[in-house]
């Protein structure tokens, strides 16, 4: 066996002996399957050690020899002398130099460190600048929606018919005066809905008048006096663009006199009926 080898074994035997408790056999067993995957302790002293410790650990009887040198040794395994031989050699010190080396470089690993904690604060400040450019982004984004909301479902000014009261007899014929107001080649989509044969409640209009309003202006007689009967054509009307929809209600009656609901007269009542034609 090599000096060197047997040095670093006789050191390793030091250590254990100054640092362990060989009383204890988990401690014992401890050092013991250690040694079985490293294989330090090859020589005659290493394997008196590691007999003494288990025998110590075991509560067997042992003789008080330095399994060293032979001479008396007050912890049954290394005298004081070995244990102060080989720790103060010039293999020992270089030894101690060799471990204390890395604990000089953590002391000058202070300022990467330091640096990581710069580069955590800077990615930080990055992330918060980004957070609050995409906040504004979107806030910006929701007041232009606001403002566009208008555009997309503008209101209808009101408006009366161009076209003269022009009597009618069934369906068809109601059907076409409606389609003068609401062609389809415009996008109308005009569906005859029913027809009301004893319809109450209607009284004279004009042009634009709308009936909750009269009718909220007329006295009782007044009110009693123009109720009457007459057949009613029911027409449901819509009108779909890309962002505009637009749904109303046409009666038009025997005369040709036609009323709406809807929609169409934005920017009044729309759950009223208003006078068209």
């Amino acid at each position: 066996m090599g000096d060197e080898k047997l040095k670093q074994e006789l050191l390793y035997m030091v250590k254990l002996a100054s640092k362990y408790d060989f009383t204890r056999m988990e401690v014992v067993e401890g050092i013991l399957r250690l040694e079985n995957e490293r294989q330090i302790l090859g020589s005659v002293f290493g394997k008196r050690f590691k007999a003494r410790i288990f025998d110590i650990a075991a509560g067997q009887a042992t003789d008080e020899k330095c399994v060293i040198c032979g001479k008396h040794a007050d912890n049954h395994v290394i005298c004081q002398h070995c244990i102060d031989t080989i720790g103060d050699s010039d293999y020992a010190k270089s030894q101690f130099k060799t471990v204390e080396k890395p604990k000089l470089k953590l002391k000058f690993n202070i300022k990467p460190a330091v640096k990581i904690n710069l580069n955590l604060k800077s990615c930080l400040q990055v992330i918060a600048i980004i957070v609050l450019v995409l906040l504004l982004i979107f806030q910006i984004w929701i007041a232009i929606l606001w403002h566009s909301i208008p555009n997309y479902n503008p209101k209808e000014e009101p408006r009366n018919s161009s076209f003269e009261i022009t009597p009618v007899t069934s369906v068809d014929e109601a059907y076409a005066q409606i389609l003068l107001d609401f062609p389809e080649e415009e996008g109308y989509t005009v569906t005859f809905g029913r027809m009301d044969y004893e319809y109450v409640g209607r009284f004279d209009l004009k042009p634009g008048d709308c009936c909750l309003e009269i009718e909220e202006g007329l006295s009782d007689e007044e009110r009693y006096d123009y109720f009457f009967t007459e057949d009613v054509y029911i027409f449901y009307i819509s009108y779909l663009e890309n962002h505009t929809g637009k749904v109303g209600m046409a009666e038009i009656n025997g005369d040709g006199e036609i009323i709406l609901e809807g929609s169409f007269n934005d920017g009044r009542r729309t759950d009223s009926f208003y006078k068209f034609r």
